[in-house]
């Protein structure tokens, strides 16, 4: 069955999640803000915490793989697997909270979800959730900030314990869990982050931010002190980086990894811990 959030409730939050909240919000960390959460989730008795970011994406279409950003306290061979082998896509809610706003408990079936497609689940992606304890849980959907990128949060719980159980624990407490959940999603996916081999140099971002305020390379080579064909070579560079064929669509991308118009941990004496899928 699904538990779905309350947004009505008039329940206060304690004050320690307050505070866990002002920590986030006010936090340009991504691993500090990571765990900061897995504690609290750990607090209602859950195992493991899985959060994956798709900035490429169009509403249920996710992008390319090698572009998400995974947080995850699974070992890391077995997030690889679940991503590589697509396994993530069996589940019922992790299908439901691409396409909805709240929290469904893992007890949810095909028919409750509402979602009309068939959702292929394959011996072997059976045996992968068996064989690593993904049991008992539940998923998490978020409101889109645009209209390109989805993200979804599991909570999976210890395999002994049933599903039964933590159905009891959402319906008390889902509306902090989902408020929580909610506030990292927007704080982990508004900041920079690099997946493997496609991290901007200072200057290629420099060149193409210039070119989103819609100036040509040679006026980008007055401004920077540079020769017109080095800010062709940085453009191109970019270009190869992103893995993209032209500058529009690099400006595009570099925008969904949040790569462009942003501060430096020098700029802003912030630390600022990066995580890309896998962690």
């Amino acid at each position: 069955m699904a538990v779905p959030s309350r947004p009505g409730s008039s329940k206060p939050f304690p004050p320690e999640t307050a505070a866990l909240l002002a920590r986030i919000l006010s936090c340009a960390d991504a691993e500090i803000i990571w765990r900061d959460i897995c504690a609290f989730f750990a607090g209602f008795g859950f195992e493991h915490v899985l959060y994956g970011y798709s900035p490429d994406s169009r509403g249920a279409i996710l992008g390319a793989p090698e572009d998400y950003l995974v947080h995850s306290t699974l070992p890391q061979s077995v997030v690889q697997e679940m991503v590589t082998e697509g396994y993530f896509r069996m589940s019922v809610t992790f299908n439901w909270a691409l396409r909805n706003v709240g929290v469904a408990s893992w007890s949810m079936t095909a028919e409750e979800s509402g979602i009309e497609e068939e959702i292929p689940i394959t011996a072997a992606g059976t045996d992968f959730f068996l064989r690593h304890g993904l049991l008992t849980g539940c998923s998490i959907g978020f409101m889109p900030e645009r209209t390109r990128g989805r993200a979804v949060m599991a909570l999976i719980a210890p395999p002994e314990v049933p599903q039964h159980h933590v159905d009891a624990i959402l319906t008390d407490t889902q509306d902090l869990i989902f408020a929580v959940a909610a506030v990292a999603h927007r704080c982990l996916s508004s900041l920079p982050y690099h997946t493997p081999g496609r991290r901007l140099t200072r200057r290629q971002r420099e060149v193409l931010e210039w070119v989103a305020e819609g100036k040509t390379s040679a006026d980008i080579a007055v401004i920077m002190g540079i020769t017109t064909p080095t800010v062709e070579k940085h453009l191109r560079l970019a270009r190869e980086t992103l893995g993209v064929e032209t500058t529009p669509h690099a400006l595009v991308k570099a925008t969904f990894l949040n790569q462009m118009f942003v501060t430096s941990p020098i700029e802003t004496g912030t630390r600022r811990t990066l995580v890309p899928w896998g962690m």
